[in-house]
């Protein structure tokens, strides 16, 4: 029975990567199937009587795994104070450093609970289990949800792009002095020329979206062109602007509103940072915008910061599904505990 489970969730996945590899479902079926998938192959193991192989497997996933969490929450703490320094104090920067405590925070739990609540008795203390119920449990949705995120953006990099587009958006972003590229958007459009040529489609136009921000001379589109007419050999007929834009969302909304005005049912390809690529996937299916999206590197440094920021704004735009999990747990909690605490 447990291989049968594993093999739907796995063809589950596959189905709904084939018929669209922007649902939300496919982070969470792609972590629900490689779980599966680790308890099946124990179950061979042990079946077989590949005892060795079975223990070293069981090890390595019930204490290899939170070994390598733990690395991550000081690796985090570390990436923060550097991304602090480079960048600056800003509230998105803190996020690197926020996570990283919150790992270690959850292992300094961990130890305090399995040897020194003994001291204390608050094993039979009905308050100290509800509490660290809902501690787990926050723990295990939000981790699995981050871990099935962040496997699934970078699997999504890797899927097969196609040639033939008709569009290509270069997402803006914030400019150096008002008015020139940073490293970061110079590294979008650098990508989303090798895009225009490789192109099928000896029409395809580049699309550069970004309005102008309250602290910039021209518009982030503007800059984009001055970058493409100084350093590359895109002709100027092949690039259009779009200069109203202001958030990723409208970077799409825009594009694509000018993209049907000069082609019918048109299909895009939409250039940003490779830990943005997903969620502006999701923006893209949200306003029916046919495309793909591509994206490109980013420093090392800042990397673990923005997929984290990615991974919030996703879980805002989740909210209610988790709710629906802690109302579920709350459920659990009244049922456990009724004629007891009430």
């Amino acid at each position: 029975m447990l291989y049968i489970i594993t093999g739907v969730i796995l063809l589950v996945f596959v189905f709904s990567m084939l018929r669209d590899n922007r649902s939300l479902w496919n982070p969470a079926l792609l972590i629900v199937g490689l779980v599966f998938s680790y308890i099946s192959l124990l179950q061979i193991l042990f079946d077989n009587d590949m005892m060795n192989v079975y223990s070293f497997t069981m090890l390595a996933g019930f204490l290899g795994i939170p070994f390598l969490i733990l690395l991550s929450g000081i690796f985090l703490v570390y990436n923060g104070f550097i991304l602090l320094k480079r960048e600056g104090k800003s509230k998105v920067n803190f996020l690197s450093l926020a996570m990283g405590i919150l790992i270690i925070l959850f292992f300094v739990v961990m130890f305090i609970h399995e040897y020194g609540v003994s001291n204390y008795n608050l094993y039979n203390k009905n308050w100290y289990n509800i509490f660290f119920r809902f501690f787990i449990y926050s723990y295990l949705i939000f981790d699995f949800a981050f871990a099935g995120f962040l496997l699934y953006s970078l699997l999504y990099n890797f899927i097969p792009k196609r040639k033939h587009y008709d569009f290509i958006i270069i997402h803006g972003a914030g400019l150096l002095n008002g008015e020139r590229v940073t490293p970061l958007l110079k590294r979008r459009i650098d990508k989303a020329v090798q895009a225009f040529k490789k192109s099928k489609n000896p029409d395809v136009k580049l699309i550069a979206s970004g309005g102008k921000g309250i602290d910039e001379k021209i518009s982030e589109a503007h800059a984009i062109l001055n970058y493409l007419m100084e350093e590359t050999d895109v002709p100027r007929g092949a690039i259009l602007l779009e200069e109203e834009s202001k958030t990723t969302y409208e970077n799409l909304l825009f594009s694509k509103k000018i993209g049907e005005s000069l082609v019918s049912n048109p299909t895009f390809l939409f250039v940003t940072n490779d830990y943005h690529v997903f969620r502006t996937s999701t923006y893209a299916k949200k306003i029916g915008l046919k495309g793909d999206g591509l994206g490109c590197s980013t420093a090392s440094y800042y990397l673990p910061s923005a997929f984290i920021r990615e991974y919030v704004a996703l879980c805002v735009k989740m909210k209610w599904m988790f709710a629906g999990f802690y109302l579920l747990l709350l459920i659990s909690i009244y049922f456990s505990y009724r004629g007891i605490l009430w």
